[in-house]
């Protein structure tokens, strides 16, 4: 489903982001970044059978944004969404429960605001259209749809992404701290 690497410059903390993710995005696969262009990514992600690329920014040590492409076999397609975020809070500095086996990950979102956060990630993920909810109590609703959940939500004055188990319901982590979305032209930043 997805290669999930980082920028070129990266640090400490992106890298154990990415494998963050990779525990609990079934279908994904962390790859180390090294020296591959964007073009090598894209070629190793057709190679592999992989549709999505997900790549990590990295400002200041710290992970800021994620950025999605589309891997098909002519080209390589930067999806039309950037999502920034101020900051994040790893697995290890939320829980000490492992990742449970997963097979199926779904977006929801909680409050028509946030709408927008919920479809970003849908599309960026290649997955259906985001289910809304009233409340993040009602994650529990999801385990119908799938195994582990991405939820948008407020908490307090921030906008928050995070990953859910479905069934036990429990916080997973981890936990990302968005700062906006953001349009991206075709062809994206080369310097990614």
């Amino acid at each position: 489903m997805l290669i999930i690497t980082t920028s070129r410059k990266t640090s400490k903390r992106a890298r154990i982001f990415t494998r963050d993710l990779s525990h609990v995005i079934p279908g994904s696969k962390r790859v180390n970044r090294g020296k591959k262009s964007i073009g090598g990514l894209g070629r190793l992600a057709m190679k592999e059978g992989f549709r999505r690329i997900l790549i990590v920014g990295n400002i200041g040590g710290r992970p800021s944004s994620l950025m999605f492409l589309n891997a098909i076999p002519s080209e390589l397609e930067f999806l039309p969404v950037k999502i920034s975020m101020s900051g994040v809070t790893l697995r290890k500095e939320m829980t000490k429960r492992r990742s449970p086996f997963m097979r199926r990950l779904g977006v929801a979102f909680t409050g028509p605001n946030l709408e927008g956060f919920g479809k970003g990630f849908s599309s960026g993920l290649g997955l259906e259209e985001p289910i809304e909810l009233r409340s993040l109590d009602e994650g529990v609703k999801l385990a119908e749809f799938c195994d582990v959940a991405l939820i948008v939500r407020q908490e307090d004055s921030s906008s928050i992404a995070s990953f859910f188990s479905t069934n036990p319901y429990f916080e997973l982590g981890p936990k990302m701290y968005l700062g906006g979305l953001r349009s991206v032209v075709n062809g994206g930043n080369p310097s990614t």
